[in-house]
């Protein structure tokens, strides 16, 4: 392993400003970085700030002040927007951040330690820092830069203790922490915040106050005391730096931790002030040894992370547009200005336009046509019809397919019969199948021969069913009823019982 020639880096006052060499802070080494994928820029601590290092090798304040410290707060959004892009988020005071970790979506993660406890925030970065796979890894705003702007940061979690390492899990979208012994996965929220209210960590693997080094699955394994995590790209795995002191001096173990919690140990007895763990692209495991200030290197056969995202086109790549999608959202947007009908339905209004409706749905062509008195109305009544199953109907005339709930499915099988929508018949009809019970079929039956020729496929699949699990029928007394109400489908179902068991 060899290093390369010293970076040359630089500064600037604010974006578009002359650049200048970077001047090292007295007192504040680098320490804590991370690669972000989605920005294409390491970032890293020094004092209680956070930096980030560009691909053009530019070094831009993140957030905090490196040289006074605080507890971080978290920022209103809306306050936020109306500040807009400012030079830094020098107002934001952080407490020793470390552990910096990113999620590859546009999140940096890091821990800061209270005089108490220690909390897990987020650092949601601005937009324009992110780089698209078609910008060159040192072009673009952001690889150059990318102006410095506002970086948004809430507090995920705080808790008792310090905190010994952090990571984020590919395979679910959450964060992993450490807590001296234990392992605890903190869920994540949509896009990477919060979770849902009220939400805990979940321990992973460990027991809170007990120690040592014992492999097993989650609360059976044990821990000596963590000293960094890493993710590696098999399937979600953690390494894990498990320290002890000993012989006048500390002994480390390494451990890898499956998503399930199994912890297995990968190698032990390795001396020295260590730390900082992390899987090098070819796989190899990098440890920090803080007392010699050396790298210690393991060929432990652990699977890299992606330094990028693969494909990297596709990822970036905005999502292809569809006329199912496009026709949904024009209904979304509903009342938008554009639309030339008001369809009433048991009181409630539904927008729509004239062109689509006539050329979706023979119904509405032939009331709407110009030779009818509704031809030419703004709006048009549909009595006697149920407004949630329309809602439905109307969704699949737009877009041609919908998600139809058992419990509405009668309701719209019987309106898209009434409105000439032979398909959407059908598949509300598969849905009212596939939902049959014994409790049920009888009133199937019964509704399905009131609404005609439309329903005969349907009345035959459930006598087939009936017959099928005929003990389960005529045990729960529904028989009684299809006697009393339907005596020809009665006639037809022992009809066909019989035929069964003369087949058998």
């Amino acid at each position: 392993m060899r290093l390369g020639p010293a970076l040359s880096l630089f500064e600037a006052d604010a974006p578009g400003t002359p650049l200048r060499p970077c001047r090292p802070l007295e007192g504040c080494s680098p320490s804590s970085p991370a690669w972000d994928p989605w920005s294409r820029s390491i970032f890293f601590r020094a004092g209680h700030a956070v930096y980030r290092l560009t691909s053009a090798e530019l070094v831009e304040l993140v957030a905090g002040n490196p040289e006074e410290q605080g507890d971080a707060e978290s920022e209103d959004e809306d306050e936020e927007d109306a500040a807009g892009a400012g030079p830094a988020n020098e107002d934001v005071l952080f407490s020793y951040p470390s552990n910096l970790v990113s999620d590859g979506r546009g999140s940096i993660y890091c821990s800061t330690v209270g005089e108490l406890e220690n909390s897990v925030l987020r650092l949601q970065l601005p937009a324009a820092w992110r780089v698209h796979a078609v910008e060159p890894a040192a072009g673009g705003a952001a690889a150059a830069g990318g102006g410095l702007q506002r970086v948004r940061v809430s507090t995920l979690h705080t808790a008792e203790g310090c905190g010994r390492g952090l990571a984020y899990s590919q395979s679910d979208g959450s964060l992993i922490t450490g807590n001296i012994a234990p392992l605890y996965r903190l869920p994540l929220g949509p896009g990477g915040g919060p979770g849902p209210a009220g939400a805990e960590p979940v321990l992973l693997a460990g027991r809170r106050g007990q120690q040592g080094e014992r492999d097993g699955r989650g609360d059976r394994a044990r821990f000596s005391e963590v000293a960094g995590i890493a993710p590696d790209g098999d399937a979600g795995g953690l390494v894990v730096l498990d320290s002890r002191s000993g012989n006048g001096g500390f002994v480390s173990a390494v451990r890898r931790v499956t998503p399930d919690g199994t912890v297995t140990t990968l190698a032990s007895g390795l001396a020295g002030h260590l730390h900082t763990p992390f899987v090098l692209p070819n796989g190899y495991l990098a440890i920090c040894d803080g007392r010699t200030q050396s790298l210690l290197v393991l060929d432990l056969g652990l699977k890299p992370l992606p330094l990028l995202p693969a494909p990297a086109a596709a990822a970036f790549a905005p999502p292809r547009r569809t006329l199912h999608a496009d026709m949904g959202a024009l209904l979304d947007a509903q009342p938008d200005g554009t639309a030339d009908l008001t369809l009433v339905v048991a009181g409630r209004r539904f927008p729509a336009h004239r062109a689509i409706l006539m050329a979706r749905c023979d119904y509405f062509k032939q009331r709407l046509e110009g030779g009818f008195a509704d031809g030419t109305a703004a709006e048009l009544s549909l009595p006697d019809a149920d407004p949630a199953a329309f809602e439905l109907l109307l969704r699949w005339v737009y877009t041609g397919a919908v998600d139809i709930p058992p419990a509405l499915a009668p309701a719209v099988a019987e309106l898209a019969d009434r409105l000439l929508l032979p398909e959407l018949c059908a598949d509300a009809q598969a849905v009212v199948l596939s939902g049959v019970s014994a409790a049920g079929v009888v009133g199937s039956l019964l509704w399905a021969e009131r609404l005609g020729p439309s329903f005969s496929g349907l009345q035959s699949s459930l006598k087939a069913w009936a017959v099928e699990h005929y003990e389960e029928v005529r045990g729960g007394g529904f028989l009684r009823r299809l006697m009393a109400e339907g005596p020809g489908l009665m006639e037809g179902l022992t009809d066909a019982l019989a035929k069964r068991r003369r087949t058998q």
